[in-house]
Order: structure tokens, then sequence, then C-alpha cells
């Protein structure tokens, strides 16, 4: 099966800088150099054991439920009640993979793709970073991992929209390359009209590599809008001819399935310039969210898919998180189990 490649990919550092203790005269330098890897040493272990798990809670109404206390938080893994050992009530710095959809069905709205894409990235918290991606019968890493928002405008205006969707292949390639040694908070944006169409990889592969890479998925999807709307405007510029509204009902029900096994969420614009609207929610949440890390009590590297509950003490509470996540292993990947 043929696989997409990205080039780029960002080296991350590990960790965080530890405190030192006072001690009455520096260290000899062979002393400070085990001290070094023995620090280093921990930062990685740590950082690799930990179970991380950003959290939403919302009013039934809606809007957040803020200031809660780690107290308020149990974890469950398979049933067992883990110790909360990270907790972090403001959001923490993301790595935000912006990931849009160019096929000729989108054509007609690029102008506010890229008007709302630019705002958004413009409103990046000064810890976040981003990178670009988009996709259509192939997917290419246009901008690797940074801060620095003064090329976007050049890089989206020389896009193109043509060809077809190939949707799963672009998660695939984000998932597996672009994110690949991010160990920092992780989402996924995606804007698309939600139907894939000539992907070489399967939905199932897609899905299980989405889980693997522990980011959220968020896809800003017009199947409902291109639904509704096929026997009229969309109709007459023969953009969906011959597709039977059924496979748009399929793909609505394949993206809250993507979006819920990684944590996020789909969101239904009814055209592609209420972009900013939609930014903004992704954006409000992202900021809202509680992190909470734990060390599974469970030892064994078998690679097993590990269910998650977040229960929060808050009265009608609505949570949101992820369900699980994959155990590490010691097998090959091509071992791994996939069964959830």
């Amino acid at each position: 099966m043929k696989r997409l490649t990205v080039l780029a990919i960002l080296t991350l550092l590990l960790g965080r800088s530890w405190p030192q203790q006072p001690t009455p005269k520096p260290a000899a330098p062979e002393q400070r150099s085990k001290d070094q890897k023995d620090q280093e040493g921990l930062k990685i272990g740590v950082e690799v054991n930990m179970v991380t798990v950003p959290v939403t809670v919302r009013k039934p109404g809606g809007g957040f439920i803020k200031e809660l206390s780690q107290k308020a938080f149990r974890v469950l893994e398979d049933g067992e009640e883990q110790e909360i050992l990270f907790f972090a009530q403001e959001g923490v710095p993301t790595r935000i993979a912006i990931v849009l959809d160019i096929s000729g069905s989108v054509r007609p709205e690029w102008g506010s793709i890229k008007f709302s894409t630019k705002k958004f990235v413009d409103n990046l918290k000064a810890d976040d970073e981003f990178a670009l991606v988009t996709f259509n019968t192939e997917t290419r890493l246009k901008m690797d991992w940074g801060r620095d928002a003064h090329r976007l405008d050049a890089v989206l205006t020389s896009v193109y929209c043509k060809d077809n969707t190939n949707l799963w292949d672009a998660v695939w390639v984000v998932c597996n390359d672009v994110f690949k040694g991010i160990k920092e908070k992780k989402a996924m944006i995606i804007m698309s009209d939600g139907l894939d169409n000539g992907s070489s990889v399967s939905y199932n592969e897609m899905l299980d590599v989405a889980i693997r890479s522990e980011a959220m998925v968020y896809v800003v999807s017009k199947t409902e809008a291109v639904r509704q709307s096929i026997m009229y405007e969309m109709a007459k510029e023969r953009v969906y001819e011959n597709i039977p509204q059924e496979l748009f009902v399929s793909a609505d029900l394949a993206l809250r399935k993507l979006t819920y096994e990684t944590g996020g969420r789909v969101l239904y614009p009814n055209s592609f310039g209420q972009l900013d609207n939609i930014y903004a929610q992704v954006d409000e949440e992202l900021r809202n969210q509680y992190t909470i890390g734990y060390v599974s009590s469970n030892k064994v590297k078998d690679g097993s898919y590990r269910r998650i509950q977040v229960a929060v003490d808050a009265a009608k509470a609505v949570v949101s998180a992820r369900p699980g996540y994959y155990a590490p292993s010691d097998l090959p990947h091509s071992k791994l189990p996939s069964q959830r």
C-alpha cells in the first residue's frame, strides 16, 4: 500500500527543567555530568510513562465550568482508579496541526478559509505552535512547526483547489509523521466537506493511528450543509453530481467516531464563511481544558487498548475526554493490537 510521507519533522526535547537543590559549593565536573545524566533519565522516564488526558467540563446549557481543583477529578483506567500526578487548570501549550482540504469542492470558499485560518493563527497563545498541511489527492506539509506566521498568507495564496478528497490519507500522514516525536498536548483541526473519495489507507487504519497519536481531532465539516443543499446550489454547480445522499450520512458518522475516539468533536458551519466563529470555538475549548496526568498502575507493556473514564465532582457537569489509549509495547508496530 502506498504511504504518503511528510519530510520535515521537528526534534523535540522531552520534559522540563527540574529544580536543583542549593549546595554550598559547585560540584566537580565529573559529578555535574553524572547528576545531569540522572536527571535526564528521570525526566524522560516520567514523560514517557505519563498518560495525559485533556478534559473539557461544560455546563448542561453550554459554557465551561472553571476553577475546579484537582480533588474534584477522578480518573479510572479499565475500572481501576489512578493517582493523578499532574494537574493543570489552564490551557497548556499546544501543538496544533491545521489541515486544509484543497480539493475542487472547496474552491468557491477558499477565500474565506484563507482569511479565517490566518486570523486563527494570529490569535494563538505565545507558547502554542502550529503546522500547516494541505490535502487533495496528495498530502503536503506546507509549513512546519513554529510560531512565525509571516509566510502564511503567501503560502495559502499559492494554493489552487482541485482534484478529489483523500481525507483518511491526510489524517494518517499528520498522525504518523507530522506529530511524530511530539510529546506536548496535540490537536488537529481539519477543514473539509467531509467526504473521502480515494484514500489509499482504510478508515480503520486511519482511526488506529489517530488514537495512537493521542492528538485531539476537531473536524470542521460541511457534510450536513452539503447534504441539505445538494439539490440546490451545489447541484447546479455539479460539484457533487451523482453522489447518493446516504454517503453524507455515512461520512458524518465516520467523522463523529474519529473525533469521539480522540477527544475532539465535529463542528458544522453552514459555509466556510463562518470559520471565524468555528475557529473561535476550538480556541476557547483548548484554552479552557483541564489537563490531568497519571502513571498507569498497569505496568504490563502489551500494547493493549485501555479504557479511560474521567469523573468530575461538580453538579450537572458534562465531561468530555478521550475514552482510551494504547499502552506502551515492545512489539513491532505491525504486531500491535488494534482491537478496542
